[in-house]
C-alpha cells in the first residue's frame, strides 16, 4: 500500500505524532491510531502509532521517521506490539500507585509532599484520558475486524488487551480519587496546625497586653504618676506586672485543663 492511495486528511492524521487514538473505517481501507506508552522513565512518554489496513485487512505500520508504510507479518505480531505497549502502561501505573501509597503514609512528614501530589495527579489524569480514548478505539477495531472475529484465538488475545486497558483505566480512576482524599487530608492537617499556631499567638498576646498597658502608662513623661517619687516604685510596678502575669497564666491553664 502506498501513501498516494490514502485520503489527504487521513494521511495528515497518521503523520501527526500527537494524534489521539482513533479508528476510521474508510471504504477502501481502515485507519488505526493508538496513542499509548513508549517507555518507563520518570517522565511519562506517550507516542502515537499509526496503522493502515487494506481491503484484505493486511496491516501496514507507518514509520513517521521515513514516511513509509511497512507491511507487518501477521496479526500475532500486531498483537505482540500492542501487548508490549499496554504492559508498559500497566507497569507505569503500578509505579505511580506505589508512590501514592508512600505519599499517603508520609503526607505530613514529607516537605515535598504537595509537589509530589501535583506531579502524580497530573500524570494519572493524563493516563486516564489517554486510556479512555484507546479503549474506545480498540473496541471499535475488534468489532470491525473480520479476521479477528473469525479467529477465536485472536479474538481472545485482543479482548485480553481490552481487558488490560480497562483494568489500568479503573486503577487510574481509583487512585485519582485516593489522591483527592490525600489532598483533603493534607489541607485539613495544615489548617489544624495553623489554627493551633494562631491560638498560641492569641494567648501570648492576651497575657502580655495588660503588661504592655502598664509599661506604657508608667512610661509616660508626665508629673504625678503613681510611685514616681517612691524609691521602691520599680519594685512595686514589677510586682504588679508579675502578679497579673501569674494570675492570667493560672487562669489560662485551669481553663485549658477543664476544656480538655
Amino acid at each position: 500500500m502506498q501513501e498516494s492511495s490514502l485520503n489527504k486528511l487521513h494521511l495528515e492524521d497518521i503523520k501527526n505524532p500527537n494524534h489521539p487514538s482513533v479508528f476510521f473505517n474508510h471504504v477502501e481501507y481502515k485507519i488505526l491510531i493508538y496513542r499509548l506508552f513508549e517507555n518507563l522513565d520518570d517522565i511519562l512518554d506517550v507516542k502515537s502509532h499509526s496503522f493502515v489496513l487494506d481491503e484484505d485487512e493486511n496491516i501496514y505500520s507507518y514509520n513517521k521517521e521515513n514516511g513509509q508504510l511497512s507491511k507487518m507479518g501477521d496479526y500475532n505480531a500486531f498483537y505482540d506490539l500492542l501487548d508490549s505497549m499496554v504492559d508498559k502502561g500497566m507497569k507505569k501505573v503500578e509505579m505511580n500507585v506505589e508512590q501514592i501509597e508512600e505519599l499517603e503514609e508520609n503526607i505530613y512528614d514529607d516537605s515535598d509532599a504537595i509537589q509530589t501530589w501535583f506531579a502524580l495527579k497530573k500524570e494519572m489524569v493524563r493516563i486516564e484520558r489517554i486510556l479512555s480514548q484507546a479503549i474506545k478505539t480498540h473496541s471499535e477495531f475488534i468489532k470491525n475486524s473480520t479476521i479477528i472475529q473469525n479467529d477465536s484465538k485472536l479474538l481472545t488475545g485482543f479482548e485480553d488487551i481490552e481487558e488490560h486497558l480497562n483494568r489500568i483505566f479503573r486503577s487510574c480512576s481509583v487512585n485519582i480519587s485516593k489522591l483527592d482524599s490525600i489532598y483533603s487530608l493534607y489541607t485539613t492537617l495544615a489548617s489544624e496546625k495553623m489554627n493551633k499556631t494562631m491560638f498560641s499567638l492569641t494567648v501570648i498576646s492576651a497575657i502580655f497586653l495588660p503588661i504592655n498597658l502598664i509599661v506604657g502608662f508608667f512610661g509616660m513623661n508626665t508629673e504625678g504618676l503613681y510611685f514616681s517619687g517612691n524609691p521602691n516604685g520599680t519594685i512595686f510596678v514589677t510586682t504588679i506586672m508579675a502578679t497579673i502575669l501569674v494570675s492570667l497564666s493560672v487562669i489560662f491553664f485551669l481553663k485549658r485543663k477543664s476544656f480538655y
